[in-house]
């Protein structure tokens, strides 16, 4: 029920490869962590409210069983408006752009950098659409699957890689222009097509390999959340 004040809350993002989990107690925000889809169980405690994000509808029967008191968060619970159907769009690309103009700017670039590397764009408080493509982590992986003398490397972060000059500077290095030069054409389209300035807002797991770009909240949708709910 919106408005009513409870004392503590669990916020579960259930994401393609992960869950991200949030205790709101005390008018403070705390994540617990990244816990493996058939680790949820270990979240199971004593909460006035658990509050559902997910976009891996084969997790959710097990969700249900794990929390009985679980809202889970729907296109309908957003209340973000949009120039076009939104029914497919995935519900963490709504909560991130419902945070965003909460939080941050009724004109904004939202990157969520995660399993896709999402792209969306609100423009006068108006989700506008936006672009997804393979996230970082998943085109080392591909790259490393694909082409036997390629090693996986975990993702980490590197200095300004003008010319890689071994296998590890050449892949991040790659990968990460490419990443900021997607990133910085789309906003420059952005700010030509419309004739306004953009901030830019950075969330995800891997978000924090792309802060320097711009405002970087990881906890964006765990907030969004609170915000739709009246208790933040």
């Amino acid at each position: 029920m919106k408005g009513q004040k409870f004392t503590k809350v669990l916020i579960l993002d259930v994401g393609n490869t992960s869950v991200d989990a949030c205790l709101f107690e005390k008018n403070e925000l705390i994540f617990l962590g990244k816990f493996a889809h058939q680790k949820v169980e270990e979240l199971k405690g004593d909460y006035d409210k658990v509050y559902i994000a997910s976009v891996k509808p084969s997790l959710n029967l097990t969700l249900m069983e794990v929390f009985k008191n679980a809202d889970f968060i729907t296109h309908e619970c957003v209340p973000l408006r949009s120039s076009f159907d939104t029914r497919k769009v995935g519900i963490d690309r709504l909560l991130n752009l419902y945070g965003a103009l909460s939080f941050y700017s009724d004109n904004a670039l939202v990157v969520s950098s995660g399993t896709a590397l999402v792209l969306d764009a609100l423009v006068d408080g108006v989700f506008e659409g936006g672009f997804i493509s393979l996230g970082l982590s998943g085109k080392l992986r591909c790259l490393s699957e694909r082409a036997e003398l390629v090693p996986y490397i975990n993702l980490e972060k590197v200095q300004d890689v003008f010319l890689g000059r071994d296998t590890k500077t050449a892949l991040l290095g790659g990968i990460m222009k490419e990443a900021k030069s997607f990133i910085k054409a789309v906003l420059e389209e952005l700010k030509t097509h419309y004739f306004k300035e953009f901030s830019l807002i950075i969330t995800g797991g891997d978000g924090w390999l792309l802060e320097d770009l711009g405002t970087y909240d990881p906890l964006l949708l765990h907030k969004a959340i609170l915000r739709i709910y009246k208790l933040l």
